[in-house]
């Protein structure tokens, strides 16, 4: 099963930047890569737009993953 890890979009709780004292830009960060065990026991990171080819178990449970952004939903996989 091929599947497509699309980045975790996290929200920045700071308002600036301790060490330089500039203010924050964007209220969000992007993580582009994730590491994580799959129900197979095989560990693996995955990187942000990359596609990856993985069992049918392991594929079926990546695309169940998901996290909250400012009340919504949002889908960390895709089906590729």
């Amino acid at each position: 099963m091929k599947i497509q890890f699309l980045g975790i979009k996290n929200q920045v709780k700071k308002s600036g930047c301790s060490s330089c004292g500039s203010k924050q830009v964007s209220k969000h960060t992007f993580q582009r890569e994730a590491r994580m065990v799959l129900p197979s026991g095989q560990t693996k990171t995955f990187y942000a737009g990359e596609m990856y080819e993985v069992k049918e178990q392991d594929g079926h449970f990546l695309i169940e993953q998901t996290y909250s952004l400012n009340g919504q939903t949002v889908q960390m996989f895709k089906a590729g």
